[in-house]
C-alpha cells in the first residue's frame, strides 16, 4: 500500500527492522485483471444459465399435461420460474397443472403471476396438493386465477389479508388501503373465472380460510381430487376460456405427463433471494476488497470479495430493493477504498464507510414492507440484529486497520547491529528510483534507501549497501563501491 511502512519482526520481539510498502508489481496488476476477468466470466455464465429454454412450438397439436411444482413462497424467483414454464408450455401441451403449496409471498410478484395465468393461451389448472398443503395468502390469488382450481383432501385456501413483513398489522389507514387494493384484485379474478367473489373477498378482509370441501361447496374451488389422475379424469372433455379463446380439454388421460424442474440458476437464486444473506455477502465482499487494497496483489481476498459482491447484488436483484440503499452501499465501499488509498490512517473515511453501509442496509428494501408473513427470511428487510453485528465487526476491523497503518507509519529508530552487518557490502536491486530517496530489495524485503550524496539512481540498477542511516540503507552504485563482496 503506497506510502505506508510495515514493521517486520526479525528474530526476537525486540529486534525490528523497518521496511516500506511494496510497490505495485506487474504481477499484482495481472492478478487484478484476472480477478476482473473471473468476475465477468461468472456474470456471463450466470446470464447464460438464466436464458429461458426454448422448444419448437407445435400450435396445431398440443398434447399431454405439463406439471409445474410450485412449493415455495411467492417471490421474484417463483415468479420467473412460473412465467418461464408457462411460456415453454405454449403450443406444446393441452393443459398446464401447477401443483401449489405456498404460505404466501410478495403481492407485487403475485400480481404478475396472476396476470401470466390469465393471459396464458394454454389452459391452466391449480392443484393444491399434497394432503396438508395450503394455498395461503398469495396462493389464494394464484389459485383463483386458474381455469380449474382443484384441491387434494386435507388442504386449505385463504387467509389472504395483507400484513407487514414480519406478520404485523400495518396500521389502520395503510391496512385499509392495502386490503382494498388486494380485494379489488381478487374480485376481478373471481369475476373473470366465475368464482364466489364474496367468499374470496372475505379471505382478504376477514382473513378467512377454507378447507378443500368448503372451498368447493361455496364456489371457490372446482373439485376435490385425491391425485393428479383423478383431476385429469375430471377435466377431460370440459371447455375452458383462455386468452386464445374457448378450448376443450381432450386426450388428457391417455397422453404423457411432463414435469418441470428447477434449473441450477433457479436454485441459486432461490438461495440468494434472502435479504439477510444478500447483505451479508455484500458486507463480506467489501471486507475482501479492503484487505486486497491494503495488501495489494494478494489476489485471493480481492477475488473472493468481488465474487461475494456479485452474489450479494444478484440476491438483492431478486427482491423489491430501493436504489437509495444500493447507492449508499456503493458509497460505503468507496469510502473504505478512500481510507486505504487517499488518506491512510486518518480514520474519517473508514468510520464514515461503516455508518453509510449500515444506512444502506436499512434503506435497501422498502419499509414498511407489504408482504405475506411467510416470505423466506421472515421479512423483506435486513434483520436489525444482523445490521448491528455487521456494524460492530466492521467498526472493529476498521479501527484495527487504522491502528496498524498509524503504527506502521511511525518511524522506527533502531536497527539491530547484526542486521546492519549482514547487509553492508551486498549488492541489491533498486526497485524504486532513488530521487533522492527510494527503495531497494534486500534480504527478501523492500527497504528505504538513499546514496551518501543524495544522488539520483534509476530503478532497476544494481547498488551496493555501504552503511545504515537509522532505519534507512545507504547505498552507492556498484561501479563506485567496487566488486560485490558476496
Amino acid at each position: 500500500m503506497g506510502g505506508v511502512r510495515q514493521t517486520i519482526t526479525n528474530g526476537t520481539p525486540n529486534q525490528k527492522r523497518q521496511s516500506t510498502t511494496r510497490p505495485f508489481p506487474r504481477l499484482a496488476w495481472r492478478h487484478l485483471r484476472l480477478s476482473i476477468y473471473l468476475s465477468l466470466l461468472l456474470i456471463g455464465l450466470l446470464t447464460l444459465i438464466n436464458l429461458p429454454q426454448t422448444t419448437s412450438a407445435q400450435p396445431n397439436s398440443p398434447r399431454g399435461t405439463y406439471l409445474i411444482q410450485l412449493d415455495r413462497a411467492i417471490d421474484p424467483v417463483a415468479q420467473r420460474y412460473l412465467i418461464n414454464n408457462l411460456d415453454q408450455a405454449v403450443g406444446q401441451y393441452a393443459l398446464v397443472v401447477i401443483q401449489l403449496d405456498t404460505p404466501g409471498g410478495l403481492l407485487d410478484n403475485t400480481r404478475k403471476m396472476v396476470n401470466a395465468i390469465l393471459e396464458s393461451p394454454t389452459p391452466t389448472a391449480i392443484y393444491v396438493a399434497p394432503s396438508g398443503a395450503r394455498a395461503a395468502s398469495a396462493g389464494t390469488f394464484i389459485g383463483a386465477a386458474a381455469n380449474i382450481l382443484a384441491m387434494a383432501p386435507v388442504t386449505e385456501i385463504g387467509a389472504a389479508a395483507v400484513v407487514g413483513g414480519q406478520g404485523e398489522d400495518l396500521g389502520e389507514t395503510l391496512q385499509t388501503k392495502a386490503n382494498e387494493d388486494a380485494a379489488a384484485l381478487i374480485r376481478g379474478i373471481a369475476e373473470k373465472r366465475n368464482r364466489n367473489s364474496e367468499a374470496l373477498e372475505a379471505t382478504v378482509f376477514e382473513a378467512k380460510a377454507y378447507s378443500a370441501e368448503e372451498a368447493v361447496e361455496i364456489g371457490i374451488a372446482d373439485v376435490v381430487a385425491a391425485d393428479l389422475d383423478e383431476l385429469l379424469h375430471w377435466a377431460e372433455g370440459r371447455t375452458v376460456e383462455t386468452a386464445a379463446g374457448e378450448i376443450t380439454l381432450e386426450n388428457l388421460t391417455s397422453s404423457r405427463i411432463v414435469e418441470s424442474e428447477y434449473t441450477i440458476w433457479d436454485r441459486i437464486l432461490s438461495a440468494l433471494a434472502n435479504p439477510n444473506l444478500a447483505f451479508l455477502f455484500i458486507s463480506l465482499g467489501g471486507i475482501g476488497l479492503i484487505v486486497e487494497l491494503w495488501n495489494f496483489g494478494t489476489f485471493i481476498p480481492g477475488t473472493i470479495g468481488v465474487v461475494l459482491l456479485v452474489l450479494g447484488f444478484a440476491g438483492v436483484g431478486q427482491l423489491p430493493f430501493q436504489w437509495a440503499g444500493v447507492i449508499l452501499i456503493a458509497v460505503a465501499l468507496a469510502l473504505f477504498a478512500a481510507e486505504i488509498l487517499v488518506a491512510p490512517g486518518i480514520g474519517f473515511f473508514g468510520i464514515a464507510g461503516v455508518i453509510v453501509l449500515i444506512l444502506g442496509g436499512l434503506f435497501l428494501f422498502p419499509f414498511p414492507p407489504i408482504t405475506a408473513p411467510d416470505l423466506p427470511g421472515g421479512q423483506v428487510q435486513v434483520s436489525r440484529w444482523l445490521l448491528a453485528a455487521v456494524g460492530a465487526v466492521l467498526l472493529a476491523f476498521v479501527i484495527w486497520v487504522i491502528y496498524e497503518i498509524r503504527r506502521a507509519s511511525t518511524p522506527d529508530t533502531y536497527m539491530p547491529a547484526a542486521t546492519a552487518n549482514g547487509l553492508i557490502g551486498t549488492s541489491v536491486l533498486v526497485t524504486k528510483s532513488l530521487n533522492p530517496e527510494g527503495e531497494v530489495y534486500a534480504a527478501g524485503e523492500h527497504w528505504t534507501a538513499h546514496t551518501r550524496t543524495r544522488s539520483h539512481i534509476q530503478e532497476g540498477q544494481s547498488v551496493t549497501i555501504v552503511d545504515t542511516d537509522g532505519i534507512q540503507l545507504v547505498v552507492e552504485p556498484v561501479s563506485q563501491y567496487g566488486t560485490d563482496s558476496d
